[in-house]
């Protein structure tokens, strides 16, 4: 997540969406987050700390706008370009699998190793519920919060929006990548349905199918 004043913005980071690379690209221009000028800035603007977050201002990485809402007042959260990026939930699945079987420090990797296989891993992100990316943009009825919604599948033109709209100019580097065949030749028919099912409000409210955006 990245919270600045000037340019004044909030980036939602949802993992394996290029979020660590979009951080990499926008923090040389905003200040960090727990920085003391920021802090000081938001105190001029009358920020109350609802929350008990708002008193070091420092925020989990994969914190959502709901969250930031919580622990601002209405004139700072309505005053900020608020962003995320989005990947189709296939894609997405496959990529996290993909990256927590390389990843051998991770504290999830040898329950993942330790896997038959892509379906048994995929029911068993199923089981733990947390996997989902609307939560993130969404506030507690499920409406969105959020400015805009990039896409990982059109990743150079969307973020070049974000730079328009923030008046800067970045280059956005590749980050914690997590290379892997095409996504499709994971999935049986089977698990392909079980997504659909179970990540049905991520393909609807983001306008996705099995094989990409859904064309407008």
């Amino acid at each position: 997540m990245l919270l600045s004043y000037d340019p004044a913005f909030l980036f939602i980071h949802i993992d394996k969406a290029a979020g660590s690379s979009i951080q990499s690209a926008l923090g040389p221009v905003a200040p960090v987050t727990r920085n003391s000028r920021f802090r000081r800035r938001m105190v001029w603007l009358g920020a109350l700390n609802r929350s008990g977050l708002y008193r070091s201002l420092e925020f989990p990485e994969h914190t959502t706008a709901h969250t930031v809402r919580q622990c601002l007042p209405p004139e700072v959260y309505g005053g900020l370009f608020k962003f995320a990026f989005v990947r189709n939930p296939w894609d997405r699945l496959v990529s996290r699998y993909a990256y927590l079987l390389r990843s051998s420090s991770h504290p999830r990797h040898d329950t993942v190793s330790r896997m038959k296989g892509f379906e048994e891993y995929l029911k068993w992100q199923i089981r733990r519920g947390k996997f989902y990316q609307h939560p993130y943009v969404t506030d507690s009825n499920g409406r969105r919060i959020v400015d805009f919604i990039g896409y990982f599948e059109r990743l150079p033109e969307d973020f070049a929006t974000v730079c328009d709209r923030l008046g800067i100019r970045a280059d956005l580097p590749r980050v914690n990548t997590s290379p892997h065949p095409d996504y499709r030749s994971y999935f049986t028919s089977a698990t392909r349905d079980l997504v659909a099912m179970e990540f049905r409000r991520d393909i609807e409210l983001f306008g996705y199918t099995f094989d990409g955006i859904k064309a407008e």
